[in-house]
């Protein structure tokens, strides 16, 4: 055995030492976090964190190792407090908007026993999945009359965050003024691009001026506050109630059967789920789409979707989104996968769930 050989086999030694270690200290910090979870806690204890870190490094006896080390016991305290996130945050549910939003329905619906935790943007809910704020986030995906929510394919894409669900809402748009407005006293209405587009019908009826707003919610919140009887938002009979707002012409919305799907989004794909969908890209050649497409016919699996969004660091390119029926652990799923994957580039399945 050459010395190479013999480093190698002290290292395995050594990573086996460590590995029961590790397992010994992560069932510790378990019960840190039970018992902050119980006492109300923060997770985040940086005098704690900081003391730690110092009291260990001087005790390194070889001075070339010590910042080393010290970067070693970060990591290990960041995935201490990773993993403590998960365990307080497992019941802690996220959306994008304020309280009365379609969304905050959706989460309050899926989750009615659940905590809630709000965020200004999509890509804040995502990434606070990521970083375990939350257990999972509720996100609208896609609108029976506008379509897609374009936003959060992408951060599905660009993400390693999953599908785990879907729940569709059936959205009741509302014109929503201050108590004792008329119809005739409206001269703006705020509201979501899509609301707004959802209720065109209604809406041309009259000579209102129409002001996208971030969200319903938050369009019902600014009418409230204005104090102004000329004023006016599309939103949600919830959304009236919470912001003191009457309902002056309900269910406005030019479809009735107006139905907002939701997914929701985890970290981990589920065990699975009777459809599941993919992204991926091809190489900028005729004919590489039509490869995957057949690709998913010759293995007799119904693809129910497909779309192209443009790559954001890429200009004229796309990549692809595809739904597909079928069990996520059949073996001949599995296969077909596997095939689609070698014939394709940035591939990735991104939700498994059932429908």
């Amino acid at each position: 055995m050459n010395q190479l050989d013999k480093a190698r086999e002290k290292i395995n030694a050594i990573d086996v030492q460590m590995r029961e270690l590790f397992e010994q200290r992560m069932k510790a910090v378990e019960e840190v976090a039970e018992y902050k979870l119980k006492n109300n806690m923060k997770i985040f204890d940086p005098d704690r964190e900081a003391e730690v870190i110092e009291k260990n490094s001087i005790k390194m006896q070889n001075e070339k190792l010590k910042p080393y080390y010290r970067e070693y016991i970060q990591a290990v305290m960041d995935i201490s407090k990773s993993y403590q996130e998960s365990i307080v945050n497992c019941d802690t549910y996220g959306y994008q908007g304020v309280l009365g939003a379609f969304s905050h329905i959706a989460t309050q619906r899926l989750f009615p026993h659940g905590k809630m935790k709000n965020y200004a943007a999509f890509e804040g809910a995502v990434k606070g999945v990521l970083n375990h704020e939350i257990a999972k986030a509720v996100l609208p995906f896609e609108n029976s009359y506008t379509g897609e929510v374009g936003e959060i394919l992408d951060l599905l894409f660009k993400y390693d965050v999953v599908i785990q669900s879907i729940y569709d809402l059936k959205i009741n748009q509302n014109l929503l003024g201050l108590k004792g407005a008329t119809l005739c006293d409206i001269k703006q209405v705020y509201s979501k691009d899509q609301a707004i587009n959802q209720c065109q019908d209604f809406l041309k009826n009259f000579d209102y001026e129409l002001i996208p707003y971030a969200n319903t919610a938050l369009a019902a919140k600014f009418v409230s506050e204005s104090q102004d009887k000329s004023k006016a938002a599309i939103a949600s009979i919830e959304t009236a109630e919470l912001y003191g707002l009457e309902v002056l012409a309900e269910n406005i919305n030019t479809s009735k059967d107006n139905t907002t799907r939701f997914v929701v989004v985890g970290n981990e794909l589920p065990e699975d789920g009777n459809h599941l969908s993919i992204v991926f890209t091809v190489h900028h050649e005729s004919g590489q789409l039509a490869k995957i497409m057949q690709i998913v016919a010759k293995y007799g699996f119904n693809m129910e979707n497909i779309k192209s969004r443009s790559l954001k660091d890429a200009s004229w390119q796309y990549y692809f989104y595809m739904e597909i029926e079928g069990h996520y652990r059949d073996e001949k799923m599995q296969s077909m996968l596997e095939e689609c994957r070698n014939s394709s580039s940035n591939f990735k399945v991104i939700g498994v769930y059932n429908h």
